[in-house]
């Protein structure tokens, strides 16, 4: 959304995630074999004759004892087959799993702002992102980046008051031009905790606390462009002030006026 000079540019709705490339997992006949797929090569590497169960050099059958035994030697091949085609699949971010750590110690993950245990669908998403070194430009970038970490956010960014084009009593803040450089953050759900005499702790527990909504600033300050500084606000739902009967009540410009809700 291009921002607007009049009004201050709210954006709620994420971009569109970036398309990926999948990758096609190795696979063929060996990557994920059963005991039956490898007991009747097995046995053709035994040597031929009655007494190897093959007279004639007809096939043994196998219900045969020795090809029972081959049976259990095999067994550990069904294992590493697999094994070997599991680990081929860690080569590809898209798949990772067993090797997710090793993954996100290459490319510095988790990220720090980040205390708590994340899901392992939260974690691949931050790694794909990584692994496709995802842009994150706009205030819809910004948006989709806090919801693949499992925030809602807004970012309104404020126009000042401007000499000449602004009007007084109008939208416009009034203040210095810096403040444009400021966006401000609202976190859907954010919980907010105050210091309390009796209970705190002086030296240990803030003041002003915004819970799990500070981990998520931390990474929009980190992500952010150097000319610019997020900033939180409270998520106010607005509701239209009514006579009850469905009528708006409106200001003098016919503008209707909103109260918190």
């Amino acid at each position: 959304m291009a921002r607007s000079s009049a009004f201050n540019t709210i954006t709620r709705e994420p971009a569109v995630a970036a398309g990926g490339v999948s990758v096609p997992a190795a696979f063929d006949a060996l990557a994920a074999p059963d005991n039956d797929d490898l007991i009747t090569s097995a046995l053709t590497m035994l040597p031929q004759g009655a007494a190897w169960g093959t007279p004639d050099g007809e096939a043994m059958p196998l219900n045969h004892t020795l090809a029972r035994f081959v049976r259990v030697l095999v067994d550990g091949f069904v294992w590493l087959y697999a094994r070997a085609f599991g680990l081929t699949r860690e080569a590809i971010s898209q798949s990772a799993s067993e090797m997710l750590p090793e993954w996100e110690s290459d490319y510095g993950l988790p990220e720090p702002c980040f205390s708590g245990d994340q899901t392992t669908a939260q974690r691949l998403t931050a790694l794909t992102r990584k692994v496709r070194a995802d842009a994150v430009n706009t205030p819809g970038d910004f948006i989709r980046l806090a919801l693949d970490y499992g925030f809602e956010i807004e970012i309104e960014e404020p126009a000042m008051f401007e000499c000449g084009f602004s009007e007084c009593g109008g939208r416009h803040t009034v203040g210095s031009y810096i403040q444009e450089t400021y966006w401000i953050v609202r976190i859907r759900d954010a919980a907010i905790g105050y210091f309390e005499c009796g209970v705190g702790e002086c030296g240990y527990d803030p003041l002003f606390s915004i819970g799990a909504a500070e981990q998520i600033l931390c990474l929009l300050r980190k992500m952010a462009p150097a000319w610019t500084l997020p900033v939180l606000e409270p998520w106010i739902n607005y509701g239209i002030l009514s006579d009850g009967a469905g009528n708006a009540f409106v200001d003098g410009y016919g503008n209707p006026l909103l109260v918190p809700i």
